[in-house]
């Protein structure tokens, strides 16, 4: 586990190359309040472009002496050495089939991590985000917080849930009815 500390001094410094959203699975550890992640850290980048601007993003990285790879949809990827494990974290902006609504960007909230404060998409508009894309791995992790709202562990607002499912226009049919499959009745 990487303990959120050291995460929130990394992400401290990727600030000096750009601002961010985070909007993977760490808002659900940052929710439960755990120490840290055994996952990697999901970033909607705001600043640069990571496509355009992906040499700068590369120079960044080398210049801290971090890794530099792709993900999966050839956006950077940053992999940096925390003591004898290492964080990865992935960039991502709108393209092809990876799709943030910027009302979900414009609702984000303040989280801390470590000493710092940075913007977080909500737990809310992270379900909205798992069930649009709803690969196998989505609906795990949307099975997952419905267990975890279930043990009382998780709170999410339903009526938030359902005046945002309409930013995702044409989807928001197929997202309630995911969202239902996975025992979110919304």
């Amino acid at each position: 586990m990487i303990p959120f500390n050291k995460i929130g001094e990394v992400l401290h410094e990727l600030q000096n190359l750009t601002d961010f959203v985070i909007i993977g699975d760490t808002i659900v550890d940052i929710e439960l309040k755990r120490k840290g992640t055994e996952s990697d850290v999901d970033l909607f980048v705001l600043g640069v472009s990571v496509l355009i601007e992906d040499d700068k993003i590369r120079e960044f990285a080398y210049e801290r002496g971090w890794d530099y790879g792709k993900t999966p949809i050839d956006t950077p990827r940053l992999l940096v050495p925390i003591n004898d494990e290492q964080l990865q974290i992935d960039l991502y902006e709108n393209i092809q089939d990876f799709f943030v609504p910027k009302d979900i960007l414009d609702n984000a909230i303040y989280v801390k991590i470590g000493g710092y404060t940075f913007k977080s998409v909500r737990l809310e508009d992270y379900i909205l985000l798992k069930a649009n894309a709803f690969r196998e791995e989505d609906e795990d992790e949307l099975k997952t917080i419905v267990y975890l709202i279930g043990e009382g562990k998780l709170k999410i607002d339903k009526d938030y849930l359902k005046n945002h499912i309409e930013i995702f226009e044409e989807n928001a049919n197929s997202i309630r009815e995911r969202l239902s499959s996975v025992g979110i009745k919304i």
